[in-house]
Order: C-alpha cells, then structure tokens, then sequence
C-alpha cells in the first residue's frame, strides 16, 4: 500500500513539473491611456480562474474569459493602462480545476504607454460599470425639488418685502445735551476722591502736590488762563489783573502746598485737614464770578 501512495506522489510531482503555459500580448503597439489590450494565456492544464491582486493600480482589467481547449485552457484578458510611462504588469496566479493539479503563474511584463489616445479616437471606454447608490432618486425628481425650493425663496423674499414696507421709519433719536459741570464742582468731586484716597496718611508729598494741581485746574477754567503751567508768582499777577474775591484764600492754599513739596516742611495732620477743609469751604462758595 505505501509502494502505491509513493508512486501516485511521484506521478504528481512528473506533472506539476510539466506544467506548461503560453502567454501572448495583442494591441500594446502605440498604447494609449484607456486604449485595451488583449493578454491571452494557453495552459496545458484546465484552468478555473486567475486571481488577479488587489495591489494593481496602473492597470485595470475589465474582462477575462476562460475557454476550456482539449485538456487544457486559454483565458483572455481584455486591460486598459491608467497612467503613461513604461508600467510594469505583475504575475497572476493561475487556479486549477479540480483539487490536484499543478500550481503556475504567468510572467510579469512591460508595456509603453503614451501620452494620450490618439486625435481620431473620440470612443469613450467605461472601465467601470456604473454603480446606484442608495436612495439615489431619478432625475427629473431633483428638477423637481430645484423648483420648489425656488418657488419657495420667491415667497420668502415677497413676505419679507411685504413685512418691510409695513414697519414705520423709526423716529430719529435727538442726542440728549450734556450740560457742562461747573468748576466748582468738578473740584470739589476731585477733592473728594483725593480725600478717599488715602494718600493724606500714605504720601504727604503727592497728596500737596494733587492739592495744589486741584486749585490750579479750578482757577484755569474758572478764570481762563493758564494757571496749570504757571508759578505761584505768575498766578499772583494774572489774579492781580481780575476782580476775584476770594483770590488772596486760594494763592495762601497754593504757598502752603509749595512749602510742603518744595521747602520739604512738616506738617501735622491737623494742618492738612484744615487746609484741605479751607480750600472745600472756598470752592462751595465758588458762585462768585470773576469780573475781567
């Protein structure tokens, strides 16, 4: 029995080794991007199919035919080139029928392929099939639907039109005059927030010197010259020149300030609510007009 089962190996050996096949290219003269050529292989064997890779992009086969001839096959493969250039065909791997048999695969090859088909070729090849997608709907439904939707953005607009020509103009809004706050009370704002600040205990300086600038802004628009950019002496000569009451009260306030930031004299705190109270009682008095 093993003499019998050695032998039946031997026989098969004898003819997978004698496999034999023929390959042969027809149409790859002057190829062309989409123009087919015929690939045709003769197998001394009978042949189920040819498995052809999923790597294959240069390539696309669109038709391969299998004819049984005697004891063997011939297969017919109908390929278009997708690129230019020289491209190289991989081998394919022949499948026998039946479950014994020997195992072949063709020979790689190359082909040329030119730029373009040529001028007189104007024949559109699919290379494939078309393919309908889900809910895909005919044609004429999507002229449809075009229609309605612009029969609907008409009607939108003409309702919109309609709803605009009813609102009345909105009346014109007048801007509210701003009346103008007197000096008197911008300084005494000022004094307040200087008094909150803290800076009478912190900075004895900069608090003399934000006094001293809260006179000198209040007399600057009071009065009408330039008492910010001005000394205590220029301030004393423009005041000599307009009938301002109270002015010999704010050039005292202005001297002391100058003592604090200028002399480096100490003061009490005391001292420095008085002023500060002083130059208060001062600008809520400050009804008087000057008289040029």
């Amino acid at each position: 029995m093993r003499r019998y089962g050695l032998s039946l190996l031997l026989i098969l050996a004898v003819c997978s080794l004698n496999a034999q096949l023929k390959q042969m290219l027809s149409g790859v003269d002057s190829l062309k991007v989409g123009t087919p050529f015929e690939l045709r292989i003769e197998t001394d064997f009978p042949l189920e199919a040819i498995e052809i890779p999923d790597t294959l992009t240069e390539f696309r086969v669109l038709e391969q035919k299998i004819e049984r001839l005697g004891t063997g096959s011939v297969a017919r493969l109908n390929i278009v080139p997708l690129r230019t250039g020289t491209l190289s065909f991989p081998k394919l791997k022949l499948k026998r029928a039946g479950l014994l048999g020997p195992k072949a695969e063709t020979d790689a090859f190359r082909v040329f392929v030119l730029r373009s088909r040529a001028e007189a070729d104007t024949l559109l090849r699919d290379l494939k099939p078309l393919r309908r997608y889900p809910l895909q709907f005919p044609f004429y439904l999507y002229l449809v639907f075009l229609f309605a939707a612009v029969v609907l953005a008409v009607w939108l607009l003409l309702i919109a039109f309609k709803k605009e020509k009813k609102k009345a103009p909105s009346p014109v809004q007048k801007p509210i005059p701003i009346e103008p706050v007197p000096p008197h009370l911008k300084a005494l704002n000022a004094l307040e927030e200087l008094e909150q600040s803290g800076l009478m205990y912190r900075d004895s300086l900069g608090y003399h010197f934000r006094l001293s600038m809260i006179v000198r802004e209040y007399l600057e628009e009071k009065l009408g010259f330039g008492a910010t950019q001005m000394t205590n002496s220029e301030i004393a000569e423009s005041l000599s020149a307009i009938s301002f009451a109270p002015k010999r009260q704010y050039l005292n306030i202005l001297h002391y300030c100058d003592m604090v930031k200028f002399a480096k004299a100490q003061v009490e705190i005391e001292e420095v609510i008085s002023q500060t109270a002083a130059l208060r009682s001062l600008l809520m008095a400050g009804e008087t007009k000057a008289d040029v």
